[in-house]
């Protein structure tokens, strides 16, 4: 019988999992994992329980184990080192958050719009952020991880809190003042939960805060500084976006803003990075931004 996993051809295993497709093929050749198939062009293309393996490797790595070590486990050696590294209650979760996943799992829209809606009107924004949200995404990724969620579970919740959190972001500004924040990712970074998130604590606190979103040319957020007479950029890097390249992308930025203007880098990609270029403050949790 077919098989009825999903394909992905390498420029999705390589965005979803911040892993370069060169990187990709070394180890392939070098460790003999990832297997790709070809398809009729002949180019690579990886199943999902690859993806998914691929996804564990990464967030390992970030955890300081080498690839040597890691592509020569099985998905169960993997569980087991995924096991100790853990602490010992794994995510916290209270009654409604493990409502709002059954939600998830069943596609259900109006509770799970009706359940971030009451855990927002008991909460307010800033702790809806990082007591609601924070930890319920941290257990999708757990669940994710030891197959319990599909993709199309975790994106169908992705687009509910982009949605509700657009919404509450929109009215909070309306009463918004300075200091203005400038939002943005960089080119090759697609992700934007994190930036949205950002926004939201921000406005809960009465600041200006302009969201312009996903992958924004670093010359044309210089420029939109310029024209909204922004005092602050904020930029967010996921633990999916290429990690070698940060650095060099931040000096970049820094380049093309003046000196003036403060930068904020924010994110997950950005937990392990050091000696960062002059005038870029990091924060790695939404509980420590700097304003």
């Amino acid at each position: 019988m077919p098989s009825t996993e999903a394909i992905y051809p390498i420029g999705i295993v390589e965005r979803d999992t911040g892993i370069a497709r060169d990187t990709l093929r070394v180890w392939e050749r070098r460790y003999g994992f990832p297997e790709p198939s070809r398809n009729n062009k002949g180019e690579r293309t990886y199943s999902e329980s690859q993806l998914r393996q691929l996804q564990r490797v990464r967030r390992l790595l970030d955890q300081g184990l080498r690839p040597g070590k890691l592509l020569r486990l099985s998905a169960t050696d993997l569980d087991q080192l995924e096991a100790r590294l853990q602490s010992p209650e794994g995510v916290q979760r209270d009654a409604e958050i493990t409502d709002l996943l059954d939600a998830v799992c069943a596609m259900d829209v109006n509770t799970t719009r009706a359940l971030l809606q009451r855990r927002y009107q008991q909460q307010d924004m800033e702790p809806f952020v990082n007591k609601t949200i924070v930890p319920l995404l941290a257990c999708v990724g757990e669940m994710w991880a030891g197959g319990q969620l599909q993709i199309y579970q975790e994106h169908f919740l992705s687009q509910q809190l982009v949605q509700f959190l657009n919404t509450e972001f929109t009215r909070l500004q309306r009463t918004a003042r300075k200091p203005v924040v400038l939002l943005a990712t960089l080119p090759n970074e697609e992700h934007t939960l994190g930036l949205l998130m950002l926004a939201a604590i921000l406005s809960s606190r009465g600041i200006t805060a302009i969201n312009l979103g996903a992958e924004v040319p670093m010359d044309q957020i210089a420029q939109a500084v310029e024209q909204l007479r922004a005092d602050i950029v904020g930029v967010t890097f996921s633990g999916a976006y290429q990690y070698s390249s940060i650095r060099r992308h931040l000096v970049e930025l820094r380049e093309q803003v003046s000196d003036d203007i403060d930068i904020w880098v924010g994110g997950e990609g950005v937990r392990r990075l050091r000696k960062l270029p002059d005038g870029i403050v990091k924060f790695t949790s939404l509980t420590d931004i700097p304003l």
